[in-house]
């Protein structure tokens, strides 16, 4: 079987060598002074965290654990110590507990005993989902998207007044403040409070990002929108609660009005559901609800799992540079994969990379990443300062800013598929970079980044692809851009060595755009084979590109922008060598889409393309999974279904050891392998392997 580099890399991380290892067993029916085998499982996590050494595997069984999945010892790059479920079972780390009985407070209001000791972490949740700390204006929509707010009247770096402010007393609660510009909030402690006036602890308003974001400053005629929240005379609207913290005692309304006592209330109660220090180590298959997974080891791998509302927060209280460097999942350490995860939910990102302490090499792929920074900040759903970043083909939507931030070097951002951002933020990119003196050798291929607006409240600014403030040293080809407000591509200041090489700008405010202070230059910007509906393009180097007044391609609805076989884009390009080599025909198609190629499609199905022509509107691609029934097998025949495949592909297993023990060419939809395959219990490893992607399970045999 003849496999890639990354898989013979992946297969490293995954196999053991020969020798000793041990796999324990978690079930929420053992106990701790158990032996850990299957027959025998201990109660937690962290009993069997432990235990284990290099090469180990600790099985855990359905239920939901509320502790922190924390490693003891550092694997190898032979043997890697995993934490995976059993097969078919659902687990959940979670960082909450559940609320105790609840005792009508008045009204509709209830209170429960409870010491919540997070700080501006707290949070109360019903059925996985974050209400609301008690506020005014309310959020009638319960969108953290749509602000219900008030626009201030006048103010100063710390105070803003408006007529609505009515006499209740905000002291010791919060304002959330966006100002007029919108391209980020702050919060801060409210000092003292009167009728139609707040005061609260100053910001500088001559430092940025206090300046332009401030009640002083005039911007689409006004001066910025706030709410105030965190006290408990605001508790007056279903969702919305309070904490108390001399009586210890947590204050509710529940949805819809409710008893809380007849609804799942959950508190948060630990800031982490895993602590990833050590190297080494395979999380597989394991969810996470209500805290962030941290990873300060190295070579660790995360995959499978479903993250849910990992990171709820405010923002930080004393912030002073637009971002907190937290996220749902919040790597610090180098060589670091996560992939085919669900990251749903986080007040600030989904996925943020450090960049300090030489954090480099992160691989996120086949994620889908979605409703993040509700909080209005410099914040994103994979956002990363590190180096030799790889982001290949996520999902990624709703947020209220950028798509993807990367500002490192020797990064590769490709076949991602981005919407649905800039809900609260203005001047965003659904990609978003800041530049500096230096190259950022970083190329930008086959996304599609559509369907996002800026906020009406401001002037709408978002662009797709955004090379904020001196970004140098970009290659962006191959991308479609299609309903946005902005520019399709937006460089500011010294911009240098960017190529813009076929894309497709659809339905974009302007195909390009740049603003250059007099004392900024634009240097070596080629613009080659590219295509918008809208003018202009904007470079040193312009060859090769069209403007059309209508429609050319096959299917915009259903996302074809393959040049339909009349249009004028079809042998218009030119050449640019290792980037349009597999062109059709006399010369290369103009845009994103070569006619005569199978078209690329983005996401975490994402398709590459290739030599077949495809003569017919793609058609939506279809969730595969691979699934291994019976699952733990004992004493039966095994069935491998790679659901919705029919094309031929190669299926292989591998034994704990690394070691290749059955091999196959299949080219229907199930295979039926004999138990005398296994030849002894144990976990085994099932690898699937098309045309064009690669599929991974577990098996275990008892």
């Amino acid at each position: 079987m003849k496999m890639n580099k990354y898989l013979l890399l992946l297969l490293s991380l995954l196999f053991s060598l020969p020798g000793y290892s041990t796999t324990y067993y978690v079930a929420k029916t053992g106990a701790d002074t158990n032996s850990g085998t299957e027959a025998s499982p201990f109660l937690t996590i962290s009993k069997a965290a432990s235990m284990m050494v290099a090469g180990d595997s600790c099985v855990i069984k359905e239920g939901v654990y509320r502790e922190v999945l924390s490693p003891q010892a550092n694997g190898t790059s032979s043997q890697p110590i995993v934490f995976t479920s059993f097969a078919g079972d659902s687990v959940l780390i979670s960082a909450t507990e559940p609320a105790g009985t609840w005792i009508q407070a008045s009204g509709d209001m209830y209170r429960t005993p409870y010491n919540m000791t997070l700080g501006r972490k707290n949070m109360v949740f019903v059925d996985q989902r974050p209400m609301d700390w008690a506020r005014w204006p309310n959020n009638v929509d319960h969108d953290p998207y749509t602000l219900e707010s008030i626009e201030v009247v006048t103010g100063t770096g710390s105070s803003v007044e408006a007529p609505d402010i009515d006499n209740t007393d905000w002291t010791g609660g919060y304002i959330w403040y966006l100002g007029a510009h919108s391209g980020t909030s702050w919060t801060r402690e409210i000092t003292a409070s009167q009728t139609g006036k707040i005061d609260f602890i100053g910001v500088n308003i001559n430092q940025w990002p206090f300046n332009p974001h401030n009640p002083t400053i005039v911007r689409n005629g006004n001066r910025g929108r706030f709410y105030l929240f965190g006290v408990l005379s605001a508790l007056d609207y279903a969702e919305e609660w309070y904490f108390d913290d001399v009586s210890n005692q947590v204050f509710f309304q529940a949805p819809g009005n409710v008893d809380p006592n007849t609804l799942q209330v959950e508190f948060s109660a630990r800031q982490r559901t895993m602590n990833i220090d050590r190297d080494y180590i395979i999380i597989d298959g394991i969810h996470a609800f209500g805290g962030k997974v941290e990873i300060t080891g190295e070579n660790c791998i995360i995959r499978n799992g479903y993250f849910k509302q990992c990171l709820q927060t405010l923002d930080e209280l004393d912030n002073t540079d637009a971002q907190a460097g937290e996220g749902a999942i919040h790597i610090r350490g180098s060589f670091t994969t996560i992939e085919n995860n669900t990251i749903d939910g986080s007040s600030i990102s989904g996925i943020y990379i450090q960049g300090w302490n030489n954090v480099t090499h992160p691989l996120i792929q086949h994620n889908v990443i979605k409703n993040c920074n509700t909080v209005g900040i410099h914040a994103s759903p994979i956002r990363s300062a590190s180096t030799h970043n790889r982001f290949l083909s996520n999902t990624i939507m709703t947020t209220g800013r950028d798509g993807i931030y990367c500002a490192g070097v020797n990064n590769e951002i490709a076949y991602n598929d981005i919407s649905d951002c800039m809900k609260l933020n203005n001047d965003g990119g659904l990609f978003y970079t800041v530049g500096n003196a230096n190259s950022r050798n970083t190329e930008i291929h086959h996304n599609w980044f559509h369907d996002s607006e800026g906020p009406d409240y401001a002037d709408g600014r978002a662009a797709g692809i955004y090379l904020d403030n001196d970004s140098k040293g970009y290659t962006v080809h191959h991308n479609v851009v299609w309903n946005i407000t902005w520019s399709g591509v937006q460089m500011n200041w010294d911009i240098w060595d960017n190529n813009i090489y076929h894309n497709t700008l659809w339905n974009v405010g302007d195909a390009m755009g740049t603003w250059l202070k007099p004392e900024h230059t634009m240097e070596r910007i080629k613009v080659y084979n590219n295509v918008a509906s809208t003018e202009e393009w904007i470079g040193n180097d312009i060859q090769s590109n069209k403007i059309l007044s209508n429609d050319h391609f096959e299917d915009i609805d259903n996302h074809d922008f393959r040049p339909k076989w009349w249009s004028s884009l079809i042998d218009d390009g030119m050449a640019i060598p290792g980037i349009n080599d597999d062109y059709q025909g006399s010369a290369p198609d103009l845009g994103a889409y070569e006619r005569g190629l199978t078209p690329w499609i983005p996401g975490v199905n994402s398709v590459e393309g290739g030599e077949v022509d495809m003569t017919t509107t793609v058609e939506p691609i279809q969730q595969v999974r691979l699934l291994v029934h019976p699952n733990p097998a004992k004493d039966s025949n095994v069935t491998i279904s790679l659901q919705g495949v029919l094309a031929p592909k190669t299926i292989a297993i591998y034994n704990l050891a690394g070691q290749e023990i059955f091999e196959t060419i299949e080219s229907g939809e199930h295979l039926v392998v004999p138990y005398s395959v296994f030849g002894e219990a144990g976990l085994y490893f099932i690898q699937v392997q098309t045309a064009d992607r690669n599929w991974a399970g577990k098996l275990i045999v008892q």
